[in-house]
């Protein structure tokens, strides 16, 4: 019971330990990034969202934690004037969790690596958008993409099915996409800058010499 007990506390310390004066800094940051960004893609009419690259950059240098608190109140500040990409908060969640702790692996340090770590929140984000989809939404969001879903539907796809084969021909692209472009940015960025934050050092161009 006593070993349990620390170990809570242990793990309350060390998510509140990610909460530092730089993370908390960045969060406005990260948060006008994921917005501006995807505005410009609607207005663009680009066939993306690309919504979550300040939440997959503030994931890999100040952890999950704070990536999965940017990533939510994203999306809420979104829904102030569209309830619809409020209700998918989750899906930014999920993202924020998987790049921050793969990122804390080394698992966002190279091309390949990247793509891995974007599969795999793939997968887990398009399982969220999925079940938001269909228990919230009854499989119909209001979008353009509810043409795909209502074709699937009339070949004899059940609404599951249906969701799930839109949610892969519109959403995948755009997972590898978010995570790409983030790390992209993270490792452009000098190591004066990632020195002052908690996961900067793991794409410091000098931490990385020095392990070869």
């Amino acid at each position: 019971m006593e070993l349990r007990e620390s170990g809570q506390i242990g793990n309350k310390r060390r998510i509140k330990g990610d909460f530092t004066l730089m993370a908390i800094s960045l969060m406005p940051i990260a948060i006008a990034i994921n917005l501006v960004i995807g505005e410009l893609v609607l207005i663009f009419k680009i066939p993306l969202f690309l919504d979550m690259i300040g939440t997959v950059i503030i994931s890999m240098v100040a952890g999950p934690w704070v990536g999965m608190l940017t990533g939510a109140i994203t999306n809420l500040v979104h829904g102030t004037w569209n309830p619809v990409l409020g209700a998918f908060f989750p899906v930014q969640v999920g993202m924020a969790l998987v790049v921050g702790f793969m990122s804390k692996r080394g698992m966002v340090k190279s091309f390949w690596k990247a793509i891995v770590t974007a599969l795999i929140a793939m997968v887990v984000t398009l399982a969220i958008s999925v079940s938001i989809t269909v228990v919230f939404f009854g499989g119909i969001t209001g979008t353009g993409s509810d043409a795909i879903t209502a074709f699937m539907l009339s070949i004899g796809m059940d609404m599951w099915g249906a969701v799930l084969v839109q949610k892969v021909i519109i959403e995948s692209l755009d997972r590898i996409f978010n995570v790409l472009i983030g790390m992209w940015i993270v490792k452009k960025m000098s190591d004066r800058f990632l020195s002052k934050h908690k996961y900067g050092d793991i794409y410091m161009k000098r931490y990385q010499k020095s392990k070869v």
